[in-house]
């Protein structure tokens, strides 16, 4: 038996311990209930582990305590030497269960923060992506109206040019005392006056400034390598820009590039192994805009480079041939030019001009293009 001077050690040990287990019980009932209100909450799930792996080292802990001293207490210590490595390492697994769910939980909160990131990034391209759908939805249909427009002038024109035509040889067939004289130069009068007003509305639709703005053209690249960077990080392709130091103000279909380089960038990407590099370049030429589009690809034979802008060739596997052509009518739209430079084994060029006067020119006809 121990004597009684050690009884307050025993009392405090023992109502420290009982309240131990029980402060973790309550936590633990607490973090039950509030897991039970949003079972998808990171932060309740974190802490229903963590006070799970604490309740169970109170228990161990202080049931450790109290069976040492009770076995003390009837001179059992020989019992407790033996029991003593056994509930120690319980108190080590609790020890590594704490550790190992704080470890765990830390990784998870890295993960879930990178992930609710992306998230927002995702969002951010879905938007651009979707308002990108919306412009050229809208540059379908004005250019849809601009063709029907001038489909309908077109068709208005041919009968006005004989009801003119007819009402002019009446006037020059009729005498000045003649009625029909009248009616015939009213005909007239409003024959020109219609031929001026379908003039006028054939010049509204050929005109083409809305489609194009007053933009940088190191903005518009910076844009699309911004919504496609994921693909190059996914396939381990390097990228190197090199933008003109300087802006390079230009009137430019800011949607219509957007779809070219994109077609582009992700040619070269599909064609570049990984490891490999894609060079962007922009710089200026005096009043033109370059853009040099560099693989380190696999490259395309003489043969496919001088056919690759003809329509339906294509050397893909489910291809519709008709990328490049889109690529070549906006380049051409822009009143441009693209080249096309490869070889096998050491990659492709594409370099496109675009000039920087282009509201000169905005007033051409399609048949003057």
């Amino acid at each position: 038996m121990i004597t009684l001077p050690l009884l307050p050690i025993w009392i405090v040990d023992i109502i420290g311990s009982a309240l131990v287990i029980l402060l973790a019980t309550i936590a633990f009932l607490t973090v039950i209930k509030l897991t039970a209100k949003n079972p998808e909450n990171a932060l309740y799930l974190f802490l229903y582990w963590f006070t799970l792996a604490l309740l169970a080292f109170a228990f161990f802990r202080s049931m450790g305590h109290i069976l040492k001293h009770v076995l003390i207490f009837f001179g059992q210590g020989k019992i407790w030497q033996s029991l003593r490595p056994f509930s120690g390492g319980f108190n080590s697994l609790t020890f590594v269960a704490i550790a190992a769910v704080c470890l765990f939980f830390h990784h998870i909160q890295r993960l879930y923060r990178r992930m609710a990131a992306n998230h927002s990034e995702l969002e951010a391209t879905s938007r651009e992506i979707l308002e990108l759908n919306r412009e050229m939805e809208a540059l379908v249909i004005e250019r849809t109206m601009s063709e029907m427009a001038l489909s309908i002038a077109d068709g208005i024109r041919n009968p006005l040019h004989i009801i003119g035509g007819f009402s002019q040889r009446l006037l020059k067939k009729t005498s000045s005392d003649d009625p029909a004289r009248n009616w015939a130069d009213c005909i007239c009068r409003e024959a020109k006056r219609l031929e001026h007003m379908v003039e006028n509305f054939e010049a509204l639709a050929q005109k083409k400034e809305s489609f194009f703005t007053r933009v940088d053209l190191n903005k518009i690249v910076n844009d699309i390598l911004k919504l496609i960077h994921e693909e190059f990080t996914k396939k381990e392709i390097g990228l190197v820009v090199h933008l003109s130091p300087e802006a390079i103000w230009g009137r430019f279909n800011v949607y219509l590039l957007k779809l070219a380089l994109a077609h582009l960038l992700r040619n070269a990407i599909e064609a570049t192994p990984p490891q490999g590099e894609i060079q962007v370049t922009t710089r200026l030429e005096g009043s033109q805009a370059l853009l040099v589009i560099q693989d380190t690809g696999r490259g395309m034979p003489k043969e496919v480079v001088d056919r690759v802008f003809e329509p339906f060739y294509t050397t893909k596997i489910g291809g519709t041939g008709l990328g490049m052509i889109f690529v070549e009518q906006i380049v051409d739209e822009h009143r441009g030019k693209i080249k096309i430079e490869s070889q096998l084994g050491q990659g492709t060029t594409v370099t496109i001009k675009l000039p920087l006067r282009f509201a000169e020119s905005l007033d051409l006809r399609p048949s003057q293009v």
